[in-house]
């Protein structure tokens, strides 16, 4: 959410103009800038999903011999 300083204000980035100024003529924000770098996924997301894909290959491994007795 983009802050005027001059009004104390937060201003949704909708009611900006497209210069990034306020209503009041205030320059807020650059509509070009990214302020939120990409984050990085967490180590035990990914640990958590090697988890998931040994369960799964292990419960597909006992269906196929199910299906084979």
């Amino acid at each position: 959410m983009p802050w005027c300083d001059e009004c104390s204000h937060f201003y949704n980035p909708n009611t900006l103009t497209a210069e990034g100024d306020c209503p009041e003529g205030h320059h807020v924000a650059d509509p070009d800038s990214d302020d939120e770098p990409g984050t990085k996924i967490p180590w035990h997301f990914w640990l958590l999903v090697v988890a998931l894909v040994i369960y799964l290959g292990w419960r597909l491994i006992q269906g196929i011999q199910w299906l084979l007795s």
